[in-house]
């Protein structure tokens, strides 16, 4: 027998970062920002899935995890984050995406939500930050 919904613990769950039933997949070549972005995520009890580059991203999608959310670096070797990040979102469009990249220029931002992206951060962001955003897109189905 399922238990009954209980807003209360819900939002208990949400607003302390107690995410431990969920699974997040972070695509991102170069390991010290893998790093960075594993140990943001720690606090919340999320099991982490590491893509290197977008086609591996895009695999581990169609293998049939079940995925609740994705981080994706925009400039990675072999399928860059753009286009996983459309790819994903046309075969999986529930599953919020949030892109990131430390090379800004005019109409990144627009041009990764077109493909899909609910967010894209500008580094340097910190892990607050990056929680924050996380937790707009993570109980919106």
């Amino acid at each position: 027998m399922e238990k009954p919904f209980d807003l209360n613990l819900y939002n208990q769950k949400v607003l302390r970062y107690e995410w431990d039933s969920l699974v997040f997949l972070i695509a991102e070549d170069i390991d010290t920002n893998y790093m960075f972005l594993a140990e943001a995520l720690r606090k919340t009890n999320v099991q982490i899935l590491w893509a290197v580059n977008g086609e591996e991203a895009v695999n581990i999608c169609r293998s049939g995890i079940d995925i609740s959310l994705i981080i994706t670096d925009i400039q990675m070797p072999v399928m860059d984050g753009y286009t996983a990040t459309s790819e994903i979102h046309a075969m999986f469009p529930r599953i919020p995406i949030i892109a990131y990249t430390a090379y800004s220029y005019e109409g990144l931002k627009e041009r990764m939500v077109l493909a899909g992206a609910k967010e894209c951060l500008i580094k340097p962001f910190d892990a607050r930050q990056l929680l924050i955003v996380i937790r707009k897109y993570l109980f919106i189905s």
